[in-house]
């Protein structure tokens, strides 16, 4: 990512880098719109509010879940809108961040990643895919994360 001038932002991913953030972006969208509201990898997705409340939870999952999907589908929205060009704007680069921090938070789940395991590739791991697709996601993330700081920085 690299700033371009006042809310326009460089995306250079190669085509393969493109199709493969287009795929993520789909399964998301799909888990996210057609999982069970308990299925396992939405965890970290839609985490527990009111630990201490079971039923405080309950009611808060309830009333804040649709929205929330609802919030992250228009996200991913924006990503496959973006990917298609070499150049986006603030909303779509903040897009492309929730939608990539989401896949990290769903893939982190399958791998049973926490803050104190290390991601670190293995290449005798027969999750030695995710742990490396995991780890480039990270990457992107930060440079996501530093482009909206210096656009921020800037104006």
């Amino acid at each position: 990512m690299e700033v371009l001038g006042p809310q326009r932002f460089g995306l250079f991913f190669s085509d393969d880098e493109r199709a493969l953030v287009g795929r993520l972006v789909t399964q998301l969208r799909d888990l996210l719109t057609q999982a069970a509201d308990d299925d396992p990898r939405l965890r970290r997705l839609f985490p527990t509010a009111y630990h201490d409340h079971p039923e405080h939870d309950g009611e808060y999952q309830r009333l804040m879940r649709d929205e929330l999907v609802a919030s992250r589908v228009a996200a991913l929205d924006l990503v496959d809108e973006a990917l298609g060009r070499q150049e986006v704007n603030e909303a779509e680069l903040a897009g492309l961040m929730r939608s990539i921090n989401a896949i990290r938070l769903v893939l982190g789940t399958l791998l049973d990643l926490n803050d104190d395991s290390d991601p670190a590739v293995d290449p005798d791991d027969p999750l030695d895919a995710e742990h490396q697709l995991y780890l480039w996601l990270s990457w992107v993330l930060e440079h996501v994360v530093e482009a909206l700081y210096s656009g921020v920085a800037r104006s």
